[in-house]
């Protein structure tokens, strides 16, 4: 049995010799883990501190994004009764060049007819006057021409829409 005592305690040895060797690595192992498990401390702390900052960006940009939206609609808002007012304006304004392209030839033949019937004691009516007048000016005098306080809405409007027509 000394042979098989020597053979156990030869494979014992070997046994030991690699359970040294590998204690040594885990060692190794252990205190890198050690170590570098600060490092995964910092690590998971930074993590934290930029996950609650994104947070509180995501919140801001939530906010700003309402504040933003509301600002958007309301502008919106605005332009659409921009645009009903502007479609009015130009349902009238188109009614007014049509009634003012039926009056522009009657509006020639009278000026020509009190032209040749124009007398030094011809009467004149003094509220036919301002069309007369409007009917006589250049297109740069109608365009330049400002309404007067003692002009009536109509006459204003009819000014407004020959500077228009001219325009």
């Amino acid at each position: 049995m000394d042979r098989f005592q020597l053979g156990i305690e030869i494979a014992l040895s070997v046994l030991l010799l690699v359970t040294i060797f590998y204690s040594l690595y885990l060692g190794r192992a252990l205190s890198v883990l050690r170590r570098d498990r600060g490092q995964l401390d910092a690590l998971i702390s930074s993590l934290q501190s930029s996950s609650a900052q994104a947070q509180s960006g995501i919140d801001h940009l939530r906010q700003t994004t309402e504040l933003v939206g509301r600002a958007l609609g309301k502008t919106v808002e605005s332009g659409k009764s921009l645009k009903r007012d502007l479609a009015m304006l130009c349902e009238r304004s188109e009614t007014l060049a049509q009634q003012l392209e039926s009056l522009l030839p009657a509006g020639r033949v009278a000026t020509a007819s009190m032209k040749a019937a124009s007398s030094p004691r011809a009467e004149e009516r003094p509220e036919e006057a301002p069309f007369r007048s409007a009917l006589r000016l250049k297109p740069d005098e109608v365009r330049t021409m400002k309404p007067g306080g003692s002009k009536s809405a109509a006459e204003r409007e009819l000014l407004r829409a020959l500077r228009q027509k001219q325009g």
